[in-house]
């Protein structure tokens, strides 16, 4: 019988594998052991977050602030600033949208 630390270590080096459909299949089979022998809750795994840090690309004031700061911070700052934009100047959001759109 599998200790229950056996497969924890199996589902986390699968996990950190190349996802294959082979890989896939024996990480179903563990995380069915697992629920079967252990109960249906997952073991604690590490998650990992991924984060995209915004390049300098260039010299104005607003691209010189972003510069080497988190991309997902960034925008969620900008999407505040483009739902304030809709509602005071609804003509500059929709072409806003539209330089948006065409890239």
């Amino acid at each position: 019988m599998f200790k229950k630390n056996e497969l924890i270590d199996a589902i986390e080096e699968l996990e950190a594998s190349p996802t294959t459909f082979q890989n896939c299949q024996k990480l179903a089979t563990f995380y069915l052991l697992y629920d079967h022998l252990y109960g249906n809750s997952r073991p604690e795994l590490p998650t990992i977050e991924r984060v995209t840090i915004i390049d300098d690309h260039g010299d104005s004031e607003f691209l010189q602030s972003v510069a080497g700061s988190d991309a997902q911070k960034v925008f969620v700052i900008l999407d505040e600033l483009m739902q304030t934009v809709k509602v005071l100047q609804p003509r500059l959001y929709d072409a806003t949208l539209t330089m948006l759109h065409d890239i």
